[in-house]
């Protein structure tokens, strides 16, 4: 079985759940409620969410060297239940890495453009431009995070759009 670690950033800073006991469909489960609740992902006192994959044979995030791979795996949001992006980073062995905007639908008009911003407190509040495909709801958005998690599913190619970052 495949364990998961949660890193959740908000207005007091970033903090790092593990789940015991776990499996993949309580992760998900917990994720998608967190996705879903105005009262948590309220883009002000949580504002960000990642999950990542704790490497084959590990059972503890603690476990897991610093310089794994594992740790720079992952998928995450920003924003609120209301309007957040998702975002996917898979790391190789060497350090590169593919880090993936995803998209509910595919973009039609590569020239459109819209603005998502939340708290993130700092003095201006965060802003992030994307496809206005590229935005979610936690509604829409948990079914990419449990498929990420219970199977290890990236969605279509069609709906990743490549990020230099």
């Amino acid at each position: 079985m495949r364990y998961f670690a949660e890193y959740i950033v908000g207005r007091n800073g970033p903090i790092d759940v593990f789940l015991q006991p776990q499996t993949p469909q309580l992760v998900a489960d917990e994720v998608a409620r967190k996705l879903t609740s105005p009262a948590y992902l309220d883009g002000a006192r949580h504002f960000a969410l990642a999950v990542w994959a704790l490497p084959d044979g590990m059972t503890h995030m603690d476990e897991v060297p610093e310089s794994s791979p594992a740790q720079a795996t992952y998928i995450q949001c920003g924003g609120s239940t209301k309007a957040m992006s998702v975002e996917i980073r898979v790391t190789h062995e060497d350090d590169s890495y593919e880090h993936y905007a995803v998209a509910r639908e595919p973009v039609t008009d590569p020239a459109a453009w819209t603005t998502i911003t939340w708290d993130n407190g700092g003095p201006e509040p965060f802003s992030l431009r994307l496809h206005p495909e590229e935005v979610f709801t936690g509604e829409q958005a948990a079914p990419v995070f449990r498929a990420y998690i219970e199977d290890g599913a990236l969605p279509p190619a069609e709906l990743l759009r490549r990020l230099d970052v």
